[in-house]
Formats: C-alpha cells, sequence, structure tokens
C-alpha cells in the first residue's frame, strides 16, 4: 500500500471545458427589462419606438411653451389645467394662462405659465 493514486479528474475537467464550451459566451448578460413587442421591433430596425407605437411626444421649450404630438383627444381644457388624452395614457398639463395656439389631428403647441406635466 505504499503507492497512493493521483486524481485526474480537475485535468479532465478542464480540458473538456476547453473544448465543449469553445465559442460559447457564458458571461452573465444584462438582464434586460421586458420590452413590448413594438419596442423589441423598433430596437430590431433601428427605429425610434415612438414612430411604431404612436407615444406621446411632449418638447417643451422653458416653462412657457409645449409642442404634444400623438394626442388623440382634449380631455379637459381651462387656462390652468389642460387634459390630454394620449394612446396608452393621460397627459395633464397644468399653470397659468395656458393657451392653445394651436392644433391639429395629432400635433398642439401650449403656451403659458407652465408648473407642472403629469401622466395619469
Amino acid at each position: 500500500m505504499g503507492k497512493s493514486l493521483k486524481s485526474s479528474h480537475n485535468k479532465f475537467k478542464k480540458e473538456a471545458k476547453d473544448t465543449l464550451y469553445k465559442g460559447i459566451d457564458r458571461k452573465k448578460k444584462k438582464v434586460e427589462p421586458n420590452l413590448s413587442c413594438l419596442e423589441e421591433l423598433s430596437s430590431r430596425i433601428n427605429l425610434p419606438a415612438d414612430i411604431l407605437a404612436g407615444a406621446p411626444i411632449i418638447t417643451a421649450t422653458g416653462r412657457n411653451e409645449i409642442c404634444l404630438e400623438n394626442y388623440k383627444s382634449i380631455i379637459e381644457y381651462n387656462d390652468s389645467l389642460l387634459r390630454v388624452q394620449a394612446k396608452a395614457c393621460k397627459i395633464c398639463i397644468e399653470g397659468k394662462e395656458l393657451n392653445i395656439l394651436y392644433f391639429t389631428e395629432d400635433e398642439m403647441k401650449v403656451t403659458g405659465f407652465i408648473k407642472t406635466i403629469h401622466y395619469e
């Protein structure tokens, strides 16, 4: 019983790892949040998601002017509140002396002193 056996498991494990998993990236990938079908499609064809999904686009110039695109209808409007229905949500603009300069089927320009913009 003078001889001891040495395991060669680690040697074979290393060799097998190098050949079996060659070309496979085993690093952990970042977990991306669940994307909607339209968001995934837009990322694959390199188009902005708002074009495919019809997401509202709000462009604020300072605190005195807002351009709102891709909306469906005006729900409520007075000099201190504007509520608009978009495809997926309602947009509420609060302020003083709010005025709709113009609106078309999918775009409007609002002026006045804008305090808040929030989504409902």
